[in-house]
C-alpha cells in the first residue's frame, strides 16, 4: 500500500512539474509574440532574420514547377508560412487573400509557403479559395521560416520584406489585413 501511495505521489508531482513547464513555455511564447507586435515595432525598420536565404531558394508550385524566389527581389514581399492542419493559418487566409487582391499590381507581392505534404495542400486548396500564389515548402520550408526569424518554428508565421531586402515586420501567429497594411514599407503617415 505504501508503494502504491508513493507511486501516485511521484506521478502527481511529475504531472504538476510538466504542467508548470508547459505553462512557462506558453508564457514565453506569448511574450515573444507580444514583443514582436508591440507598438515599438510599428516603425518600419529591420527586424531579425535574413531574407537572403529566401531569395536564394527555389520551391515547387502546385503544378510541380520550380519557382525561383529571387524573382521577388526589389519588391515589397509578404511571405506567409502555413499548413492545412493549422487552425490560425486557415482563419487568416480570407484576410490575406483580400489583402493580396487589393494590393496586387501596386508593387506588393505575396506568397504562401505550405509547411505540409503536397497532397494535403492540393486537397485543401480545392476546398478553400486562396488568391495569392502558394508554394510547397515541406520541412525545408520550416527551416526557411526559421532563417527569416521564426525562432519558435511555429505557424502561421508572416514576414514583410521591403524592396531593399530588409525584413520590416514579423508575426508569429494569426495576422490581419490591418496589421499588414500598417507595416507596408513606404506607407504614408
Amino acid at each position: 500500500m505504501t508503494i502504491l501511495i508513493a507511486s501516485i505521489g511521484t506521478a502527481g508531482a511529475y504531472w504538476l512539474t510538466a504542467r508548470q513547464s508547459a505553462r512557462e513555455a506558453a508564457e514565453r511564447s506569448l511574450a515573444s509574440v507580444t514583443q514582436l507586435t508591440s507598438a515599438a515595432d510599428a516603425a518600419i525598420r529591420a527586424a531579425p532574420g535574413d531574407a537572403h536565404a529566401l531569395f536564394a531558394s527555389s520551391l515547387d508550385n502546385l503544378a510541380g514547377q520550380s519557382v525561383k524566389l529571387s524573382q521577388y527581389k526589389g519588391k515589397t514581399l509578404i511571405v506567409n508560412f502555413w499548413a492545412s492542419w493549422c487552425p490560425p493559418c486557415i482563419a487568416e487566409m480570407p484576410e490575406l487573400s483580400r489583402f493580396y487582391k487589393d494590393h496586387a499590381g501596386k508593387g506588393v507581392e505575396m506568397v504562401g509557403i505550405a509547411i505540409d505534404n503536397p497532397t494535403s495542400v492540393r486537397h485543401f486548396l480545392k476546398e478553400h479559395n486562396v488568391s495569392y500564389p502558394v508554394l510547397l515548402g515541406g520541412m525545408g520550408g520550416a527551416d526557411l521560416s526559421i532563417k527569416l526569424g521564426d525562432s519558435q518554428g511555429g505557424l502561421p508565421f508572416t514576414v514583410v520584406i521591403a524592396p531593399n531586402g530588409k525584413i520590416v515586420y514579423q508575426k508569429l501567429g494569426q495576422t490581419s489585413y490591418t496589421e499588414l497594411q500598417d507595416h507596408l514599407p513606404g506607407k504614408p503617415s
